[in-house]
């Protein structure tokens, strides 16, 4: 078996894994194995003495974890393979780079620190194990990786008014060309959220890629933008009709002033008529 020849090789580099019939603790990432589920990682923790501590990514959704739909869990495991020996162990996780302390739900008794040259947090919590004894704690985080749908669609209604205020100009092409643009990418993004992965990790990964497509959306709506702001092409039919609409407002109400005027006048004149009788 793998795990036998594992231990041959430790002998030989002179780490033997047994001190005195006795299994010391061993702390190393599961992540370093390659090509290894998370399921058969969880197996390995309770039968392997050299892989005993995990830090999983899951959706509790869909392992059937006890946590609120859609938030992400993060399960930190560990396992004392001793028979005979308390150990000491230190479980250490660290966050996804957005988040932050407010976003933990829940992170059991762990301690949340931040990390200066990481540029993240960590949570970690120092345990005694038991010989045989199983260590398991979970830290829930809210799923803070999604584009709201709110700023999707005020950026969509957005380029829709500029191309309506624009389509009789000489930029019509162009914006026809950029709220092309815009829709596609948003629609990605919409299309990348509705069919979200279940593995945590990769929706993470998705998150940081539509982020990077709304910075492009962002630029094409800084052009149109610009286009409006030009207006070479201006005023349109929808401008000279509201042109027309105010010089005949003047007109009508130059002409009921003079109206107003002239019955002022008269009225003034009848008056300096009479008393001079």
């Amino acid at each position: 078996m793998k795990i036998n020849r594992d231990r041959h090789q430790l002998e030989k580099m002179g780490q033997t894994p047994f001190t005195n019939g006795d299994t010391p603790l061993r702390v190393c990432p599961l992540s370093r194995v390659k090509g290894v589920s998370p399921f058969v990682k969880r197996i390995l923790i309770g039968v392997c003495p050299y892989l005993i501590f995990a830090a999983l990514f899951l959706f509790p959704d869909v392992f059937g974890i006890a946590a609120e739909q859609g938030n992400v869990i993060i399960k930190l495991v560990a396992v004392n393979p001793s028979k005979g020996q308390t150990q000491k162990v230190t479980l250490k996780a660290y966050l996804p780079k957005e988040a932050k302390p407010d976003d933990v739900v829940d992170m059991a008794d762990l301690t949340a620190t931040y990390d200066t040259q990481q540029g993240s947090y960590f949570v970690s919590g120092e345990y005694e194990i038991k010989p045989g004894e199983f260590l398991e704690r979970d830290v829930e985080i809210k799923d803070i990786w999604v584009v709201p749908d709110k700023e999707i669609s005020q950026l969509r209604q957005e380029v829709a008014q500029v191309r309506e205020l624009l389509k009789n100009t000489d930029y019509a092409e162009r914006i026809d060309f950029l709220k092309t643009s815009v829709d596609n990418k948003l629609n990605q993004i919409i299309e990348s959220q509705l069919n979200a992965p279940i593995n945590p990790e990769r929706h993470i990964s998705n998150y940081r890629d539509n982020l990077k497509t709304m910075d492009i959306v962002k630029q094409d709506m800084v052009l149109a933008r610009s286009l409006l702001s030009q207006g070479k092409g201006l005023p349109t039919t929808a401008v000279w009709k509201l042109i027309f609409a105010i010089i005949i407002f003047l007109a009508f109400l130059g002409i009921s002033f003079y109206v107003i005027w002239q019955k002022q006048l008269k009225l003034i004149i009848n008056d300096t008529l009479i008393d001079s009788k």
